[in-house]
């Protein structure tokens, strides 16, 4: 687990204070907004950023937008509410928190992670802020795992596949951590990029199949997003 108390931009000096909002979100799912607040938008946290801020990894502050692969992975948790009452269930890359506030509504216990600070502060935050029991926050590298192996009934994640380098990653935190005879969740817009992943995962004895293809309109735009469910026979 790599932790970073204090980034240098975030305008979050103090690692267990309340987060200071700058921007809120209002996100329909399900009938129901939820908000969301964040320092501010994307784009002004990485112009925000210097060099200092940017390692070998890339440390961009994808985490302070809402996906619209959330928003479709969201709805897909509402209609499979009595699956996930009290099943333990890991949200992989959680941001602002949406997905996991969601699990949480509907009685399941949500372990969520991500690797900025920042994301995890809002995202309990947010949790308060839409009167949801609050999931384990956690703040974790997929690379280095630090959750107890085959723990988790259902494990999800909205735009995760993104760069072909978490692909490896993602797969080694899969086999980890999926409890016998779970489900893997994962909502992707429909991109080049993630192809490979499907035959990557097949050859390492997954299955995969596409439950469904919804278009999902958030803040003005609209994407086509898949939504894949993962299983290990």
């Amino acid at each position: 687990m790599r932790m970073s108390v204090a980034p240098s931009k975030s305008g979050l000096s103090e690692p267990f204070a309340a987060p200071d909002p700058g921007s809120r979100v209002e996100v329909e799912v399900g009938g129901r907004v939820w908000l969301l607040d964040r320092a501010a938008d994307m784009e002004a946290l990485w112009d925000a950023m210097d060099d200092e801020d940017l390692d070998e990894d890339e440390r961009l502050p994808y985490w302070a937008e809402v996906w619209p692969a959330s928003v479709l992975l969201g709805r897909h948790i509402l209609r499979n509410a009595d699956r996930l009452a009290g099943r333990a269930c890991l949200d992989i890359g959680c941001g602002l928190g949406l997905t996991g506030l969601i699990a949480a509504s509907v009685g399941a216990h949500v372990a969520a992670f991500d690797y900025e600070w920042p994301a995890v502060r809002f995202a309990r935050h947010n949790a308060a802020l839409n009167d949801v029991p609050q999931p384990l926050w956690l703040l974790m590298d997929w690379r280095d795992p630090a959750v107890r192996a085959r723990a988790f009934d259902f494990i999800w994640g909205g735009d995760v596949l993104y760069e072909k380098r978490f692909f490896d990653p993602l797969i080694r935190l899969f086999r980890h951590a999926l409890a016998p005879d779970g489900r893997i969740w994962i909502g992707e817009p429909v991109r080049t990029v993630s192809r490979p992943v499907w035959e990557r995962l097949a050859d390492e004895g997954f299955e995969a199949r596409k439950l469904t293809v919804e278009k999902v309109a958030l803040c003005g735009q609209n994407a086509t997003v898949n939504l894949w469910e993962i299983t290990i026979p």
